[in-house]
């Protein structure tokens, strides 16, 4: 089999002119999530190591070379000895061009990566808010746990196996079922230290009974999910909000729709008030929202506010959650470190979102710091083993904050709080909803003490 040639090969790679840095390291993990086979053949047969040397020497040619914060794959062929490592790799593997093409391109992704890396971060930052569509490149988190958690933590995701299309610092984009992924860099979420508190906010005791909403039968919908004593309810949030932020809770978290937008404008103004400037996730409700229902989770973090809308409805029986679902996205939203990962990030997904397999796809390439879940379900044992298995994969901390009556005996007592987190001692935390009487404000260490 003649292989290509380099020029032939770079070309196919990705667009002839010049790209972002990161985008330009990209062209390369693309090539190697299609050859992962060929990759993992190279790496049984100790194949990798033969080039190890290669990489150090591309990092030093490419940190001569690249001194702006975008290039081109010509450009590295021109000005790098990457056609001798071509040409030796080739000669070497007559049969397998394939394996020596993802070697090539291995090289090329870590050397770029340890070379211009800390360069990635201008890009990130210039483009602040973005859709990260599959196969395109977007930063990885990389959050100091240790100074929330301590020295002993579980296993980090990166010693699970051999990277195959990620570096120290880029991942790409999976296909997620149509859920996208977007990043936020505009999100003003502050790491917590090691004593926060989590407050879970529970102002209903029976949803079922203290809520209520329309039935469209015709087109098999219920919507407009409310409280049935708005005013009960408001004053049972204000003085949860109250309980929760005098205990300087870092995260405040109410459960989906048990904040009305009568009560919410209150809760954001105590929120933004605080001095400790906490995290909190006032739950969510139906809205209309240019035109569309949706379920709406609202987030302040300081003077930020965010959203998240929820693209999974929830179904009983004949009738459908009718809310809009689509688009599908997945927001991870924090702040990026002068290396250009992100130093902590927060995504919020309401009740079966957390379920979804494509948001369980992107949560765990993106590996965002902490999870937040408002939910209300009678059904929670799938939350509990998803969430602890994407802070094992992760080691993401997952918070699910879920309002549901009392159990009748026929189904399971249901959790009003699940925290799962990535310490060996604390690894999951479950308060069930026999054990609390609603309204009431739980306080959960963020971080338990070690036995």
């Amino acid at each position: 089999m003649i292989p290509p040639s380099l020029t032939e090969w770079l070309t196919g790679l990705g667009p002839a002119g010049p790209l972002p840095l990161d985008r330009l390291t990209a062209c390369f993990l693309r090539f190697i999530r299609r050859h992962a086979g060929a990759l993992r053949e190279a790496r049984s047969a100790g194949l990798d190591r033969s080039v190890a040397g290669w990489r150090s020497t591309l990092t030093d040619a490419l940190r001569l070379v690249l001194r702006t914060t975008v290039a081109s794959l010509a450009h590295l062929e021109s000005r790098t000895p990457l056609e001798i490592l071509w040409t030796r790799l080739h000669a070497g593997l007559p049969e397998r061009p394939d394996i020596a093409a993802v070697l090539v391109a291995r090289v090329c992704a870590d050397a770029l990566d340890e070379a211009v890396g800390h360069r990635f971060v201008a890009a990130f930052r210039e483009r602040r808010q973005w859709l990260v569509r599959p196969g395109e490149p977007f930063p990885i988190g990389e959050p100091s746990l240790r100074d929330v958690f301590g020295r002993h933590l579980t296993t980090h995701p990166d010693v699970r196996d051999l990277p195959i299309d990620r570096t120290s610092r880029l991942a790409l984009a999976p296909e997620a079922d149509g859920v996208e992924l977007v990043l936020d860099l505009d999100g003003g979420v502050a790491m917590p230290d090691a004593a926060a508190a989590i407050a879970v906010c529970l102002p209903i005791a029976a949803p079922l009974r203290e809520l209520t909403w329309d039935i469209d039968r015709e087109r098999g919908r219920f919507t407009g999910v409310r409280p049935r004593d708005p005013a009960a309810v408001a004053a049972a949030v204000r003085a949860l909000t109250a309980e929760a932020l005098s205990s300087e809770a870092a995260i405040v978290v109410f459960p989906e729709l048990a904040v009305d937008a009568g009560a919410l404008p209150e809760l954001e103004r105590a929120a933004a008030a605080a001095p400790h400037r906490p995290l909190v996730v006032a739950g969510s409700r139906h809205v209309t929202v240019d035109g569309e229902a949706r379920n709406r989770a609202t987030v302040i973090a300081g003077d930020d506010r965010f959203t998240a809308d929820k693209f999974n409805p929830f179904a009983v029986g004949d009738l459908v959650e009718g809310i809009t679902s689509a688009p599908a996205q997945l927001h991870v939203r924090g702040a990026i470190d002068a290396s250009g990962r992100f130093a902590w990030s927060v995504a919020v997904l309401i009740c079966k979102d957390f379920l979804s397999l494509g948001a369980h796809q992107l949560l765990t390439a993106a590996r965002p710091s902490v999870v937040i879940v408002p939910a209300m379900t009678e059904r929670t044992a799938v939350f509990e083993t998803d969430a602890l298995g994407l802070t094992g994969t992760t080691q993401t901390t997952c918070i699910v904050v879920n309002q549901v009556d009392p159990s009748d005996g026929a189904h399971e007592d249901a959790a009003v709080a699940i925290v799962t987190r990535p310490v060996p001692w604390g690894l999951s935390e479950v308060v069930r909803r026999s054990e609390v009487t609603p309204p009431v404000c739980l306080l959960l260490s963020l971080r338990p003490d070690p036995p």
